[in-house]
């Protein structure tokens, strides 16, 4: 009797300590700044802060692609891509959800689109992606370890 109370209690433990929770209010703040932070890098085409953003060991999968793994691969990457960008083009990124699996591990879903200016006050969207990224906090900041994008596609009408 005392073995299935005590395996009933580690099964209710281990359940417990696998549910996502919501961020606070400081680790939504700072997730929020990393999106913000890495448009702006982004929007000055500076590559190596970019890769910055990511982990040692992380791993990037943009819309299906091979996989990229590793900080110094995913700069390379950056390089590649990034030298092909239109003129004007700009990073957005909104963070849709934040689930905090541990105190230093969040599951982060975003939205991003390339935009870039058709007149004043007009922009284009020329790509549309939704991230999912496993981000990790380590000695106070935070790194993308998994990210995950795929390019949204518009629905078109049934002929």
């Amino acid at each position: 009797m005392m073995r299935r109370l005590l395996l009933a209690a580690a099964a209710a433990t281990l359940a417990h300590a696998a549910v996502a929770a919501p961020p606070g209010d400081a680790d939504r703040a700072a997730l929020e700044k990393v999106a913000a932070d890495l448009d702006a890098v982004w929007d000055a085409g500076d590559t190596a802060a970019v890769a910055a953003f990511y982990a040692a060991d992380g791993s990037l999968r943009m819309d299906g692609r091979a996989f990229v793994q590793g900080r110094d691969a995913i700069r390379r990457y950056f390089d590649e891509t990034m030298a092909r960008r239109p003129a004007g083009a700009r990073h957005v990124t909104t963070v849709q959800n934040i689930d905090m699996l541990t105190p230093d591990l969040a599951f982060v879903d975003t939205h991003a689109r390339i935009e870039r200016e058709r007149t004043p006050g007009e922009r284009d969207v020329l790509a549309d992606f939704h991230n999912q990224t496993v981000a990790v906090r380590a000695d106070g900041t935070w790194r993308f370890r998994i990210v995950r994008s795929e390019r949204m596609v518009a629905a078109k009408p049934a002929n």
